[in-house]
C-alpha cells in the first residue's frame, strides 16, 4: 500500500492547503501561469500527492476537479487542463494496482460491453472528419472506463459504506453551495440544464434515499432541509429532462420500498406549492409555465427546442450510416485543433446522447453501446424487483441504481452520456461499471462490523463476476 494512517489523516489538510496556495499564487503571481515549465512542475507535484492517496481520497479529487472545471468558479480554466491529468493518472494507477493485486477483481458482461464500446469509438477514427479529435476523445473514454472498471472498484472492495456516506455529504454540500450561489445571482453551473442535471440526477436520488433510510440513522431534520432545497433548485432550473428523471427516481425508490405515504405526501406538497404560486403570482406562474413547456416560446410543440438538434443528428446519420462522422466530433469539426478545453460547463446542444452516439459512431459503433445500455437497464430492473420483494432500501445498490436510472432518462434529451469532459458523465460511468459489485454487498443492518465487514464485501466482490 502506498498510504499510511498518518498520511490519510493529514491529507485533507495538505490538499486544502495546496488549493489555497494555488488560488493565492494565481492572484499574487498570475504571470507564473503563463510559464509552462513552472505550471508543469506544480502539476507534477500535485499529481504525485494525489497518487499517494489513490485508495483513499482519489475519487473525491477526481469528481471535485471535474465539478470545478464545469463551474464558473475562478481557475476553472486551469481545472479544464488538470482534470485530464487526474483522469489519466487514475487510469494508469488502476492498471498498476490490478497488476500487483493478489486476488484479482472479477470482470462481468458490463465491462466486456464497455470494452467493445471503446473499441467502436476508436474504429470511427477511420471515417472521422477530424481524426485527431476522435483519438483524443476515445482515449479519454478509455481512461474513464479503465478507472471505473478497476480503480474505483478497488475502493469499493475496501469499505463501501463510508464511500456512500461521503457521497451523500458531497450531495448535501453541492445543494447548499448551489443555493447560496443562485440566491446571490451567481450561476455557478452555467446554464439551467446543468443545474437541473446535477440537482435532479445526482443530488436528488442521494438525498431522497438518505431521507427514507430506517429511523435508526440520525439527522432527519438535516435530511429534510437538504431535500427541500434540492427540490427548489430543481424547480428553479425548469429543466424538463431533469424533472422527469427526478420523478422517475422518486417512483423507483418510494414505490420499490413501499413508501406510499411518503410518495402521497410529496405529491400533495408539490401540488400545494403550485396552487399557491399560481394564486399569489399568476403572471409569473404563467410565464414560468410557458418557459417550462415551450422553452424558446414556440407554442404548439413542446419539443421545439429539441427538434432541430435531433433532425441534424438524423441527417448526419443518414449521410454516414455505418461508422458515423467520428466519435466525439460533429460535421463542423474538421478545422478543430488540439486543445484541453471541451464541453465542461454546459450540456451540449445535440439534444440526445443516444442520437449523438448514432450520429458519431454509426450503426456499427452504436450496437455495443446499445447492448451496454440494455444490460444496465436489466440490472436496474433486477435491483427494483429485489427492492419490491424485500423492502431493503438500505442496500447500497438501490441508490446507485436510482442515480443510473435518472441519468439514462435525462440522456434522452441532453448530450452528456459519453462526453467525458462533463462531470455527470464521470459520476455515471464510475457507478455504472460497479453496479454488479454493489448488488453483491450485504444490507447494512446485516453486514458484519469493522474488519469482518470489509472481508465479507471483498469476498462478495471477488465472486461478483461469476
Amino acid at each position: 500500500m502506498l498510504e499510511n494512517t498518518k498520511s490519510i489523516r493529514f491529507f485533507p489538510l495538505i490538499a486544502a492547503g495546496s488549493i489555497i496556495f494555488l488560488l493565492l499564487l494565481s492572484v499574487k503571481r498570475p504571470y507564473l501561469f503563463g510559464e509552462k515549465n513552472v505550471l508543469a512542475v506544480f502539476v507534477l507535484v500535485v499529481a504525485g500527492l494525489i497518487a499517494s492517496q489513490y485508495r483513499t481520497h482519489f475519487w473525491k479529487i477526481l469528481i471535485g476537479v471535474f465539478l470545478w472545471a464545469g463551474s464558473s468558479f475562478p481557475l476553472s480554466g486551469e481545472m479544464n487542463i488538470f482534470r485530464w491529468v487526474v483522469l489519466g493518472l487514475g487510469a494508469f494507477l488502476a492498471l498498476g494496482y490490478y497488476a500487483r493485486m493478489a486476488n484479482r477483481i472479477a470482470f462481468n458482461h458490463l465491462h466486456l460491453l464497455g470494452l467493445f464500446t471503446v473499441i467502436a469509438a476508436f474504429t470511427s477514427v477511420m471515417v472521422s472528419v477530424n481524426p485527431v479529435m476522435t483519438v483524443l476523445k476515445s482515449l479519454s473514454l478509455a481512461a474513464l472506463f479503465v478507472y471505473g472498471s478497476i480503480g474505483a472498484r478497488v475502493l469499493w472492495s475496501r469499505d463501501p459504506e463510508p464511500f456512500l456516506r461521503k457521497l451523500v455529504l458531497m450531495a448535501e454540500g453541492l445543494v447548499y453551495l448551489s443555493a447560496i450561489c443562485y440566491s446571490a445571482s451567481f450561476e455557478v453551473w452555467g446554464n439551467a440544464n446543468s443545474l437541473g442535471l446535477i440537482m435532479g440526477c445526482f443530488c436528488w436520488p442521494l438525498l431522497l434515499w438518505q431521507f427514507i433510510l430506517p429511523a435508526n440513522h440520525p439527522g432527519s431534520p438535516r435530511r429534510l432541509i437538504a431535500l427541500l432545497l434540492c427540490g427548489a433548485l430543481l424547480f428553479l432550473s425548469l429543466s424538463r429532462a431533469s424533472i422527469a428523471a427526478a420523478f422517475l427516481i422518486s417512483m423507483f425508490l418510494l414505490v420499490g420500498a413501499r413508501r406510499y405515504r411518503t410518495l402521497l405526501a410529496g405529491l400533495s406538497l408539490f401540488i400545494a406549492i403550485l396552487i399557491n404560486v399560481s394564486l399569489v403570482m399568476p403572471d409569473r406562474f404563467e410565464a414560468m409555465s410557458d418557459t417550462f413547456l415551450y422553452k424558446k416560446g414556440a407554442h404548439g410543440n413542446v419539443l421545439d427546442s429539441r427538434q432541430k438538434p435531433w433532425e441534424r443528428s438524423l441527417r448526419n446519420f443518414r449521410d454516414h450510416p455505418w461508422l458515423g462522422v467520428g466519435f466525439g466530433v460533429a460535421d463542423n469539426s474538421a478545422d478543430w485543433h488540439p486543445t484541453y478545453l471541451t464541453y465542461g460547463r454546459n450540456t451540449r446542444e445535440r439534444g440526445s446522447s443516444y442520437l449523438t452516439v448514432l450520429e458519431t459512431t454509426g450503426l456499427i459503433g452504436a450496437f455495443p453501446f446499445a447492448l451496454l445500455l440494455l444490460a444496465l437497464v436489466r440490472e436496474i430492473w433486477r435491483v427494483f424487483s429485489w427492492l419490491r420483494r424485500s423492502g431493503g432500501v438500505n442496500q447500497p445498490s438501490v441508490v446507485v441504481a436510482a442515480i443510473l436510472l435518472g441519468g439514462l432518462v435525462n440522456a434522452f434529451f441532453e448530450d452528456w452520456l459519453l462526453a467525458v469532459g462533463y462531470y455527470m458523465c464521470v459520476v455515471f460511468w464510475i457507478l455504472a461499471l460497479s453496479l454488479r459489485d454493489w448488488m453483491a454487498c450485504p444490507v447494512w443492518s446485516e453486514a458484519p462490523r469493522a474488519t469482518v465487514g470489509r472481508a465479507h464485501v471483498q469476498k462478495a466482490f471477488a465472486s461478483a463476476g461469476h
